[in-house]
């Protein structure tokens, strides 16, 4: 039930843009579980991985690895993580593995506008969220 419930959220997405008039491209991928690959246009290095099951409808975007983070400043970056968790909307921070990701999640009713709601804040949380935790991470080589 579940496939069939994100193949019709992927082809509703596709056939939508953005509040803003930014389009989507998603790919469809089938491993333990099918996940939807969400790229929003000019932000394709931060995708958005959905799922679907009878409970949620869930959107994580991989924002950075442990391996990127400073390792002296590993306990400030988790506090400031923490304290940002409420002041982003709709979006919160967790850790899958050795991957900081952030996260959002619906109801599997929710309308496709609400979802597509889902979508535009998350991105957009996402580049908030690497902006305020860079000095955190190791600089770029």
């Amino acid at each position: 039930m579940s496939n069939e419930k994100l193949e019709k959220l992927k082809q509703d997405l596709a056939e939508n843009r953005l509040a803003d008039g930014t389009g989507l491209s998603i790919e469809m991928f089938d491993g333990e579980s099918t996940v939807a690959c969400i790229k929003v246009e000019d932000r394709e290095e931060f995708p958005i991985y959905m799922t679907v099951d009878e409970g949620q409808i869930l959107c994580i975007s991989y924002l950075f690895g442990d391996d990127q983070v400073d390792p002296d400043k590993r306990a400030p970056l988790a506090e400031a993580m923490l304290m940002m968790n409420v002041s982003i909307p709709l979006s919160a921070f967790s850790k899958i593995g050795d991957q900081y990701i952030m996260f959002g999640a619906l109801s599997p009713s929710a309308s496709i506008d609400e979802l597509l709601h889902e979508i535009e804040l998350l991105s957009d949380n996402v580049l908030e969220a690497i902006d305020a935790v860079s000095d955190y991470l190791k600089e770029a080589a």
